[in-house]
């Protein structure tokens, strides 16, 4: 669809396109540019001009960053949560999607619009009844309590999520499966799998940025300095009164990493996910 439209255009229609693209571009990569040239000058050099190059680059603050405050145990412990979380989310998502969307389950319609009403709840609102239980089970402090809070709080949009991608998947092509002799794992490993690949990988991206970027829980959950994460981690950078805008933007840069990676590779599913949703 969008080989299209872009074959209708006519090249002095293209241009304004071209260069409205170039300016969203740069509102993105020039904060991002911002970020990683400020976390390479001293404090000193940054409040001399905070908008101009570096006088000398340095890497001190990531030295700090590692050294004083932990950020490389830290950037693993968030990779081991995000990633575990992510994972079971995803298993768990995929089946009920699946059920929700092709299969005849009763009260399908009662379960859906339950999971949309549990996401219309404010996060917030769940933070002391959500520690009460923990606490009686005894996993506050404990990384499963805080990967079992995230699965249950991104389940809700992600069989959402699913259940609307999987319910784009023809019909026939599940008959066909069935009359060949395949079960139902069978059938969701071969056709529905790959066919909804584009929305599980679209899926895995959004968790993982919530898991990551998350402060509240992994800040209450998990007290312990030693087992803390990477974002409650960089949130004690600094003191008060006193501001080290270069130690932050390393932070920044790093907690930034690894999404931007994800996102990079992940990409053309994203694409192709929206194609595929655009052209129905």
């Amino acid at each position: 669809m969008s080989d299209s439209i872009s074959s209708r255009l006519t090249p002095r229609a293209k241009w304004p396109i071209f260069i409205g693209m170039c300016l969203v571009a740069a509102t993105i990569i020039y904060p991002l540019f911002f970020v990683v040239v400020t976390s390479l000058r001293s404090n000193v050099d940054y409040k001399r001009d905070p908008f101009g190059l570096p006088v000398d680059w340095t890497v001190t603050n990531y030295i700090e960053l590692w050294d004083e405050y932990g950020v490389g145990r830290a950037f693993l412990n968030s990779l081991f949560v995000s990633t575990s979380a992510v994972a079971v989310i995803l298993i768990l998502a995929t089946l009920a999607g699946y059920a929700l969307a092709k299969l005849p389950v009763f009260g399908s319609k009662f379960f859906t619009a339950t999971f949309v009403s549990v996401m219309l709840l404010p996060g917030p609102v769940l933070i002391i009844p959500i520690y009460l239980v923990l606490a009686r089970l005894g996993i506050v402090g404990d990384y499963s309590g805080l990967i079992l809070v995230y699965v249950a709080t991104g389940l809700p949009f992600a069989i959402f999520f699913l259940t609307l991608t999987f319910r784009a998947i023809p019909d026939e092509l599940l008959e066909a499966a069935r009359v060949d002799g395949a079960g139902f794992f069978r059938t969701l490993w071969s056709i529905v799998g790959p066919m909804g690949a584009s929305g599980i990988a679209t899926l895995a991206v959004l968790q993982f940025l919530g898991t990551w970027n998350e402060l509240i829980f992994a800040l209450i959950l998990v007290p312990d300095a030693q087992m803390r994460l990477l974002t409650p981690t960089l949130a004690t950078i600094g003191k008060r009164f006193v501001s080290d805008q270069p130690l932050t933007s390393a932070g920044l840069f790093i907690s930034a990493l690894v999404p931007l990676l994800l996102l990079t590779f992940a990409s053309k599913y994203i694409m192709r996910g929206l194609q595929v949703g655009l052209s129905r």
